[in-house]
């Protein structure tokens, strides 16, 4: 590719990371001003409130709490009661929380994971896993019924979402920040189900797309949402691995291959839902290592600093091409996987598609053209996983790695813990995965960030 200097240049940035996996990262000291036991003592409290004022409104009845000698903390040697007639002891327990339908009781471990949860990622952490359980006693006392374990733990996910937004909204005992958003996606990757397995096993709980998806549903529109699952259930998109082969790769093409199909993908996508697209190929795609500056393009005719474009994917408006650092997405294709890669690659590729539909604030990386951008995305990856495309297909994990993608982004571009910019990102991406590519006007999606 030809480099020309001159002044000025506009460059979108998208995806960046200093890697190693996603948990939330080291919480600040003026998070942790609250006790571990108060933290666990003001959470019971509060999602028992909301539910004893919300039950009624959902199911007609009346929500009964748990009784505090109903909540076990787990420890070696504690005693717990029978479950469903089953003997229980702390290994039952031991780096898990449950609720016992029918028995109503709660059981959470006291010694490890709850501790941990909250001196690594969070208080707000521990609250979130203890919705999640009291969700399943709301289920109990409404008599929900689902048709699979994995419709129920989302119902649970969703319940979970909507306490936390009426946390953020109005307030209470327990500690909250925007920035505890964040935590609730780094929780769920945490707790997903394993790429491959299925969602018809009578454990599922959810792919961390699954389980995000039914968290926001419950945060964006309220436990009237949660509730119509049982009718309604949402969309799961856990898929099982095709065979051994694609169980020992992971689902993952070869690194070599990854680019060139995403290519692929996306003009085919592009081609058909926007009348002047113009088709991109691998030739407008350039690589460079961030370590070697005589690697790194010029844009327009401005020099790029080490600093603007180190671990980073980025479309110049300028000259019209992608580039990226090439050990930073081998490091994505070897600890995220090969959607990660060709989520990375189809941000820019939005943003392309956005210069030519004229959009405005691209090249100022205004907030409502990342996330139409993002919206975009999702609309192509919905098409790719209801098979409008040609080669390929979405493998297990592929949205989980979208969503692992979207949280390291924002921990390498150093944006504030305290900013729930993944959360918000992954809500628009889901919006054109669920609503379809359509439902990405820039209009509206323009007034919804005007909100944030």
């Amino acid at each position: 590719m030809t480099r020309r200097r001159a002044l000025g240049a506009v460059i979108v940035m998208t995806f960046a990371c200093s890697f190693a996996f996603v948990p939330a990262g080291p919480v600040a000291a003026s998070r942790r001003n609250v006790s571990y036991s108060h933290t666990v003592a003001v959470a019971i409290s509060d999602i028992q409130d909301f539910w004893v004022t919300t039950f009624p409104k959902l199911y007609g009845g009346r929500y009964d709490p748990i009784p505090p000698s109903r909540i076990f903390a787990g420890h070696p040697g504690v005693k717990l009661p029978r479950c469903n007639g089953e003997r229980l002891s702390y290994r039952d327990v031991a780096e898990n929380a449950f609720y016992c339908l029918h028995d109503n009781f709660i059981a959470y471990d006291d010694e490890h994971l709850f501790p941990d949860l909250y001196a690594n990622v969070g208080p707000f952490a521990v609250a979130l896993v203890l919705s999640h359980e009291f969700g399943h006693a709301v289920q109990d006392r409404a008599g929900v019924a689902a048709d699979r374990s994995v419709e129920q733990e989302l119902q649970a996910d969703c319940f979970a979402g909507a306490w936390t937004d009426d946390v953020a909204e109005n307030g209470g005992p327990v500690q909250y920040e925007p920035g505890d958003l964040e935590v609730a996606l780094a929780a769920l990757l945490e707790f997903r189900d394993a790429p491959g397995s299925s969602a018809n096993d009578t454990s599922a709980h959810g792919s961390a797309f699954d389980r995000v998806n039914a968290f926001q549903d419950g945060f964006e529109l309220g436990p009237a949402r949660c509730a119509s699952y049982e009718t309604e259930p949402p969309l799961v998109v856990q898929l099982p691995f095709m065979n051994a082969s694609d169980a020992r790769q992971r689902g993952n093409v070869p690194a070599a291959k990854v680019i060139p199909l995403t290519v692929d993908l996306l003009n085919d996508f592009y081609a058909h839902v926007e009348p002047r697209y113009a088709p991109l190929s691998t030739r407008d795609i350039s690589s460079f290592d961030s370590s070697k500056r005589s690697s790194i393009p010029t844009c327009g005719n401005s020099h790029l600093e080490v600093d603007a474009v180190k671990n980073r994917v980025f479309y110049c408006l300028d000259d019209g091409y992608i580039a990226f650092d090439e050990p930073f997405l081998q490091r994505v294709y070897e600890q995220i996987g090969d959607f990660g890669v060709a989520t990375l690659i189809a941000n820019p590729w939005a943003t392309y598609v956005q210069t030519i539909q004229g959009i405005p604030g691209v090249g100022d990386n205004s907030l409502a053209a990342v996330l139409q951008a993002d919206c975009y995305t999702g609309g192509w990856a919905a098409a790719f996983y209801n098979g409008y495309l040609s080669g390929g297909a979405l493998s297990p994990g592929d949205l989980d790695e979208t969503v692992m993608a979207l949280l390291v982004y924002s921990r390498a571009r150093g944006v504030s813990s305290d900013i729930p910019i993944s959360f918000v990102r992954v809500q628009f991406f889901r919006q054109g995965f669920v609503s379809g590519y359509q439902s990405c006007g820039y209009d509206g999606i323009a007034r919804d960030a005007a909100k944030i």
